[in-house]
């Protein structure tokens, strides 16, 4: 994963959250680029992106908007650089229907020749995709999968395919172990970016059959999660972030500066871990 520039303030991961999943037998990074990152910064982050994965990874990136007009204004910079693909969610701040959703899911595909994933992110966009929506763009020739951290929406999918060379990928890190019994096996979460030794041995677990021990392993992860929370989950992922030796500031600039006592825990759990 590339260090995040010190001027990309509000950047978490490279820009929000770096994840790591597996898509059609290539593992894939996704930078996420949230409303933090200043307009400026948005082309560098990617270069500094591209220039860290080198190619060893696929590289998805984050294209979100309110509007088409904006949506492009992102999608050409992205255009302009080696990146695999790109994410969009639906618009958000205005709710609005089903029927402009696809709409507006639809024209931005149709702006970047890139692969195109979408994430239903209801608690964000105050929209939740469905199965319908989703097959009114089964035409849509780069349109290449979904990350949802719905549960049942992922296994509804999986169970109903509608297009092929289609990825469903679920992001629910307190559900990776029920969904690993439901078939699942394209998983991705940002939290993880900063326990990256145990999500390795998690899926390692996972690939030899040893469910057992990637249930506890996600347990430990998900408690040391809830031990940062206390604290501010943005300043403990940042601090823990820089513990792993990346520099920056990975949590939005309005955020309070993590207490002392905050270090001192989120310290001591990467240690716990193993992590550092």
């Amino acid at each position: 994963m590339p260090a995040c520039r010190r001027d990309l303030q509000g950047a978490l991961g490279v820009f929000l959250a770096l994840d790591l999943a597996e898509v059609q037998g290539r593992r894939i990074v996704f930078v996420q680029a949230g409303g933090c990152v200043k307009n400026s910064e948005y082309g560098p982050g990617i270069k500094a992106a591209v220039n860290a994965v080198k190619k060893r990874c696929a590289l998805l990136v984050g294209a979100s908007e309110n509007s088409l007009a904006k949506v492009k204004e992102k999608l050409d910079i992205c255009g302009k650089e080696d990146i695999d693909g790109v994410v969009m969610t639906a618009p958000y701040y205005f709710k609005t229907g089903e029927g402009a959703i696809v709409n507006f899911l639809r024209k931005t595909a149709s702006m970047t020749e890139k692969d195109f994933y979408v994430y239903d992110h209801e608690a964000i966009t105050k929209h939740k995709l469905n199965l319908g929506m989703l097959r009114e763009l089964a035409d849509v020739k780069n349109f290449k999968g979904v990350k949802s951290y719905d549960l049942l929406f992922i296994k509804q999918i999986i169970n109903n395919p509608f297009k092929e060379d289609f990825t469903a990928v679920f992001s629910g890190s307190d559900m990776f172990d029920m969904s690993y019994l439901y078939g699942i096996r394209h998983y991705m979460d940002g939290i993880f970016s900063c326990m990256p030794k145990n999500i390795s041995k998690v899926r390692e677990s996972f690939d030899s059959g040893d469910y057992e021990s990637a249930k506890k392993l996600l347990g430990a992860m998900m408690k040391v999660r809830d031990e940062m929370f206390v604290y501010g989950i943005w300043a403990a992922f940042s601090y823990a972030m820089n513990l792993l030796g990346y520099e920056g500031d990975f949590a939005p600039d309005y955020e309070p500066v993590l207490s002392d006592k905050g270090k001192e825990v989120t310290e001591d759990c990467l240690v716990r871990l193993g992590e550092i």
